[in-house]
């Protein structure tokens, strides 16, 4: 899947197309499995448990445990 693709996909799951740009950073940093990995689990959590929005949940767990995700394309 092309890197722009996954950042459009990314966004409109999350409802956060608004914020395209860092979802297109994303995919150029990081690996396409971490990042849908990380997808899956904020998509899994309840509405009420998400304190801000599921994108900001999404961009807080792709900062903190991306670093050994790196993407090698």
């Amino acid at each position: 899947m092309s890197k722009h693709k996954l950042a459009y996909e990314l966004a409109s799951t999350l409802n956060d197309t608004e914020s395209i740009k860092a979802y297109e950073d994303f995919t150029e940093r990081y690996a396409e499995g971490f990042l849908r990995k990380v997808l899956a689990k904020v998509m899994s959590i309840p509405d009420r448990k998400i304190k801000k929005t599921r994108g900001a949940l999404f961009t807080y767990l792709v900062n903190q445990n991306g670093r050994q995700h790196y993407s090698r394309d």
